[in-house]
């Protein structure tokens, strides 16, 4: 019985420890720029990505042609969705 006790006492508490992950759908306008999450290639918008809500997150997006736009974050809805500009 005590054994039990302790396994929910643990499972309680891991529920504050662990980190609150989320899925949020990366889009940029042009499509098709890479996207970097917190130094890690994740892929190619649009592009799903994991990232941990409770703690500050940066996504870069680069496509040839356009001026690289760097995001910093905690939290987000949903969705994040670029235009990039034009590389002069």
């Amino acid at each position: 019985m005590k054994n039990i006790a302790i396994l929910l006492l643990i499972s309680a508490l891991s529920a504050f420890v662990s980190p609150a992950t989320k899925t949020v759908l990366v889009k940029s306008d042009p499509a098709g720029a890479e996207v970097i999450l917190n130094g890690y290639f994740v892929g190619k918008t649009p592009v799903e990505i994991k990232i941990d809500e409770k703690q500050y997150n940066f996504i870069s997006l680069s496509k040839s042609g356009y001026k690289r736009q760097r995001i910093e974050f905690k939290g987000v809805g949903k969705e994040i969705e670029v235009k990039l500009e034009k590389d002069l």
